[in-house]
């Protein structure tokens, strides 16, 4: 009975630590301190926690009244309704890709394309998410065992009637390789 007490204990410490460890490791790119008032252009980069997102394609802006928390990114351009495509970068070290949050204003259809490389090399199999489900109403998009990356891209395209798109909560996460091998150093890490 004893013996059966300190395994079920030794389980739930177990439990209780890989529970810390993944949440110590998990960061969410939240856009908490971007500058700049509603629908001013993005165009350079933002940084969070050693983590920097820069738009490298189309028309991006602040969206400070629109967020899954306010504020977020947004591509455009918002009052007009012609098809487009609009990308940005995340990058920041080593890290695993987890997921974001996605919405497709005006109408449906917004498809988006997430890109990981290491080292200039693909990283993982190129995904593809449509939001067909809802209309200005961010959907989460969350992922597991993609690898890790140090580049990441997420292209949206916006079909005809839609005037723009947002992009929030970037899960990102600590990397750190699990057989570094002799002599060689791990890549950086951010959390």
């Amino acid at each position: 009975m004893m013996r059966k007490h300190i395994s079920r204990y030794a389980l739930l410490v177990a439990l209780l630590a890989m529970l810390w460890a993944t949440e110590t490791m998990a960061y969410t790119i939240g856009f908490g301190n971007l500058a700049g008032n509603n629908l001013d252009r993005f165009t350079s980069y933002y940084e969070e926690n050693g983590y920097r997102v820069t738009p490298t394609g189309g028309d991006w802006f602040v969206a400070k009244i629109f967020g899954n928390e306010i504020p977020a990114i947004g591509a455009g351009p918002v009052y007009n309704s012609t098809p487009g495509e609009s990308q940005i970068t995340v990058t920041g070290g080593t890290f695993i890709f987890g997921g974001v949050d996605l919405t497709s204003n005006s109408a449906l259809g917004t498809t988006y394309t997430i890109v990981g490389s290491l080292n200039g090399g693909e990283a993982f199999s190129p995904l593809t998410v449509v939001i067909n489900n809802s209309i200005n109403t961010f959907e989460s998009k969350l992922f597991s065992n993609l690898g890790p990356v140090d580049n990441l891209t997420i292209t949206g395209t916006r079909p005809q009637g839609v005037t723009s798109f947002n992009i929030d909560n970037i899960r990102v996460g600590k990397y750190s390789d699990p057989n570094p091998g002799p002599g060689s150093n791990p890549p950086p890490c951010r959390t």
